[in-house]
C-alpha cells in the first residue's frame, strides 16, 4: 500500500493552497515511478482522514489532476493512475545522457588529472598552501559589512569593470612599485580571481593551433594543462640549480618559433630553485631578440626566510612581461583575488576575454583588499605568516633529517611554502597506497612521482604536531615497503 501520509507533505503555512500542494506532489511522485500506474487511490474521506485535511480539499485536488489526465475516475469502481501516461523515464544521474555518444568536443581531458578527494578525517598533507587558520577571518567579515554599508557601498554590488576594482588597481599601483619595483599606472593592472584564471586568460590570448609554449622539464601542472587545452604544443627546457637553462631555451628559438615562455623563477614550481641573475637578463634578451611573452607567475613572492626576495623580470621589462600575482597564497586559497600587470593595450584584451567567462570579479572583496593594503593589514598578517612558515620549515627539515636521512634528500628552500622532497631508495608509486591507509593523505603529482621520485612537502599549513604526525606516518609506511625486499 503506498504510504500517502509519511510522503505527501502539506504545509498550511505556504501562500500555495493545500489541493495544490497535494496536486503537485501526487504528479511528482507518479514522474518519479513511486506512484506505479494502475494504482487505486483511497476513497476521498478516506484520504482526508489520513492527509488531516478536508475532504473538499482532496475532492479539489482529484478533480484537479483527472481534467490534466494525471488520474482517471472510473464509475462504481474508484479513481486509478492510467495506465498509460506520457512519462519520460527517469535515468540515474550518471547514465550516459548522450546515449554512449561522447560530448561534441575534440578533447576528453584526460590530461587533467582528477581532484584528489582525501577524507577530511585523516591528515592532508598539500603541495604548499598557506594555513587557512590563521586568515583574518574576522577582520575580512567586518570590513566587508563597512565596505557595502559605506556611503554608495551598494554600487559594489552592481555590474562593474572587467578589469578589477578601480579602487584596488590605484592601491596597487603604489603596492607593486614598494614590494616588487614596478614602475606602472593603473592601465597596466587586470583583478583576476587568483593566479589560475590569469595563466587561463593570457595564455587565451598568446596561444593557439599549432603555437609553441616553451616550459620547465618539470613545471606547474594546471599551466601545462592550459597549453594543451588551446591545442599548443610543450617544449620542455631543462631546470637545474640556477632554473630554467636559458641556454637550451635559446638553441629552441634556433629551430622554430616559440611563442611563450612560462616560468615560475621565484621558487620553481616544483623543485623550489630560484632563477639566477644571469639567466634572468638572458631570458629577457631572448625574448626581444625571438619576439615571444614571458609569463611571469610569481605565485609566492612574498615569501622569502634567508633575505629580500630578488625582484620580479617584469620590473625590469614590462614589455616583454606579463605578471601574474595573486593574494589567495597570503591570506587563503578561498580568497580569489589575484592580479595581472602588462601593457594596456594587453590588458585591454584580457578584459574582453575575462567578461566571457566571469564578467567581472568580487567588488566587496577586492576592496577589502585594497582596506588590507593601505590599513596596513596585509603587512601585519604577512609577517606573522613568515615568521611561523619559517619555524615549520626548519622543524620540518629537521624532522626529515632525524627521521628520514637515509631514504630521501631535499635542499632547504629559502622561501616558498614547500620543500621538494626526493626520495632515494623507495619509489613514491609504491608508497601512494599505503599511506591513506595509514591516515596520510599526500599531494603527489603522477607525472612528477614517475620522472623524479619526488613530491612537494607543503610545511605552511601544518602545525608542529601535524608535521611530527606527517613524517611519523610517512616513515612507517617507507620502511614497511622496504622490508619485504631487506
Amino acid at each position: 500500500m503506498y504510504p500517502w501520509k509519511t510522503v505527501i507533505a502539506l504545509n498550511k503555512d505556504l501562500k500555495r493552497p493545500l489541493y495544490l500542494q497535494f496536486a503537485d506532489q501526487v504528479v511528482k511522485e507518479i514522474n518519479n515511478g513511486r506512484i506505479k500506474p494502475g494504482l487505486k487511490l483511497p476513497g476521498t474521506r478516506q484520504l482526508s482522514i489520513i492527509l488531516e485535511i478536508n475532504r473538499k480539499t482532496v475532492i479539489q485536488a482529484i478533480d484537479k489532476l483527472v481534467a490534466q489526465g494525471w488520474l482517471e475516475a472510473v464509475p462504481s469502481k474508484g479513481t486509478f493512475v492510467p495506465r498509460q501516461l506520457p512519462l519520460s523515464k527517469t535515468k540515474p544521474l550518471d547514465q550516459d545522457a548522450f546515449n554512449g555518444n561522447p560530448i561534441n568536443t575534440d578533447s576528453d581531458y584526460t590530461y587533467i588529472e582528477d581532484q584528489p578527494q582525501a577524507s577530511h578525517h585523516i591528515l592532508q598533507v598539500d603541495g604548499g598552501c598557506p594555513d587557512t587558520r590563521l586568515a583574518p577571518i574576522d577582520w575580512f567579515y567586518k570590513e566587508s559589512k563597512a565596505a557595502i554599508k559605506m556611503r554608495n557601498g551598494f554600487k559594489l554590488l552592481k555590474y562593474a569593470d572587467a578589469r578589477g576594482s578601480q579602487k584596488l588597481r590605484e592601491v596597487m599601483v603604489d603596492y607593486l612599485a614598494e614590494s616588487r619595483g614596478m614602475d606602472i599606472s593603473i592601465a597596466h593592472i587586470m583583478i583576476t580571481r587568483g593566479s589560475q584564471m590569469g595563466i587561463f586568460l593570457t595564455m587565451n590570448l598568446l596561444l593557439g593551433r599549432s603555437k609553441c609554449a616553451a616550459m620547465g622539464d618539470s613545471s606547474y601542472d594546471a599551466a601545462d594543462w592550459v597549453v594543451l587545452f588551446n591545442d599548443s604544443k610543450i617544449l620542455r627546457i631543462p631546470v637545474d640549480a640556477q632554473g630554467l637553462d636559458a641556454n637550451h631555451l635559446e638553441n629552441i628559438c634556433l629551430q622554430r618559433k616559440v611563442h611563450v615562455v612560462y616560468i615560475t623563477p621565484h621558487h620553481h614550481f616544483p623543485t623550489t630553485v630560484t632563477l639566477s641573475s644571469e639567466r634572468r637578463l638572458k631570458l629577457l634578451d631572448l625574448a626581444e631578440k625571438y619576439n615571444f611573452y614571458i609569463i611571469e607567475d610569481d605565485y609566492d613572492f612574498d615569501f622569502h626566510y634567508k633575505s629580500g626576495p630578488v625582484l620580479p623580470l617584469a620590473s625590469l621589462n614590462r614589455h616583454r612581461v606579463i605578471y601574474i600575482g595573486s593574494f589567495s597564497k597570503i591570506f587563503a586559497p578561498g580568497i580569489r583575488v589575484g592580479y595581472l600587470v602588462a601593457q594596456p593595450s594587453i590588458i585591454e584584451q584580457l578584459s574582453k576575454i575575462s567578461r566571457i567567462i566571469d564578467r567581472q570579479g568580487d567588488q566587496v572583496l577586492q576592496q577589502v583588499i585594497a582596506e588590507a593594503i593601505t590599513s596596513g593589514e596585509l603587512n601585519r598578517h604577512l609577517k606573522k605568516s613568515i615568521k611561523l612558515y619559517r619555524q615549520r620549515r626548519d622543524y620540518l627539515a629537521v624532522q626529515l633529517r632525524e627521521k628520514l636521512g637515509n631514504h630521501v634528500t631535499f635542499d632547504l628552500p629559502e622561501g616558498g611554502m614547500a620543500i621538494w622532497l626526493k626520495l632515494i631508495d623507495v619509489k613514491l608509486s609504491d608508497l601512494k597506497p599505503h599511506l591513506e591507509e595509514n591516515g596520510l593523505s599526500i599531494d603527489i603529482n603522477t607525472d612528477l612521482a614517475r620522472d623524479y621520485n619526488a613530491f612537494r612537502f607543503g610545511f605552511a599549513s601544518l602545525t608542529f604536531e601535524e608535521i611530527d604526525d606527517a613524517v611519523k606516518i610517512l616513515s612507517k609506511v617507507i620502511y614497511e615497503v622496504k622490508r619485504p625486499s631487506s
